[in-house]
């Protein structure tokens, strides 16, 4: 479902800095309850991320991984040797061509996740508790949407 052009246009700025303030606040305050909750969290944000994007596609190329991420190549690289370093992704090369190089997370690497995530799952199920169960399926719709489009604008 596509959104109208003139729709889009009539949304005010000070709406359109609203989101974005909001996501970004919402982003800053989520991460800064759940290391309150659990301040000995082995795996920050960016590591965690890739480790998460790693679960749900499998192996990944590192640039599509990068495309993913919405980082660039080096940063990405530098995020994978640490994971590796600690057993958490594992690096091969790609049969078909030399130049690729394939990550994927190890067993190891999927209890770290769960157990990471635990923390933020609990906090999500009291923050959603608030909603209505109407409110919260809407506001997955919309997330899933946004995130979609974002993927999309990167390729």
């Amino acid at each position: 479902m596509s959104t109208s052009p003139e729709l889009i246009e009539s949304i005010s700025d000070e709406l359109l800095d609203e989101l974005s303030a909001n996501v970004v606040m919402m982003s800053r305050l989520f991460v800064a309850q759940c290391v309150r909750a659990h301040p000995t969290s082995q795996v920050d944000g960016p590591r965690l991320l890739v480790l998460r994007v790693l679960s749900e596609t499998g192996e990944t190329r590192t640039g599509e991984l990068a495309r993913l991420l919405g980082i660039k190549a080096p940063a990405t690289s530098s995020l994978i040797e640490s994971l590796e370093a600690e057993g958490l992704v594992r690096r091969s090369g790609d049969a078909h061509d030399r130049r690729v190089t394939i990550v994927s997370i190890t067993d190891e690497g999927s209890r770290t996740l769960r157990d990471a995530t635990a923390p933020q799952r609990e906090l999500a199920r009291r923050l959603m508790s608030s909603l209505a169960a109407e409110d919260v399926a809407t506001m997955i719709r919309i997330q899933r949407s946004l995130v979609a489009a974002l993927a999309d604008m990167g390729r």
